[in-house]
């Protein structure tokens, strides 16, 4: 099953916003910003090198995304997406905030790094 990423244990409507917000100001567009794992070793390599400063953080399956009606955008740097939704900070972080996900604790964490 693909699932996506993303570092941070809750889906805040407010953080997920200001994110969307910093996007639109550096690249042009709405997005978020996700890593997607096609199974638990893809999983183990994310958490040891781009989550690795993250003690925790969101996971959710790519089918609950997009039947949300939000796009996963290729960045060109797979395995790293952008999570779309029309021109609206707003609308983009109220559908994902809905989107079901679990919160896994990352056994990888290099402590030294915060």
């Amino acid at each position: 099953m693909l699932r996506g990423l993303l570092a941070g244990t809750v889906l805040e409507l407010a953080e997920l916003r200001e994110t969307a917000v910093l996007n639109h100001e550096l690249y042009g567009f709405y997005g978020i910003s996700v890593w997607l794992a096609a199974d638990d070793e893809e999983r183990s390599a994310l958490e040891t090198t781009k989550l690795v400063k993250f003690e925790q953080y969101a996971e959710f399956t790519v089918a609950s995304v997009t039947t949300s009606g939000l796009r996963l955008d290729p960045t060109g740097q797979r395995p790293h997406y952008g999570v779309v939704y029309g021109d609206s900070a707003d609308e983009l972080a109220a559908l994902l905030a809905q989107v079901p996900f679990q919160v896994r604790v990352n056994p990888h964490v290099d402590r030294e790094e915060h």
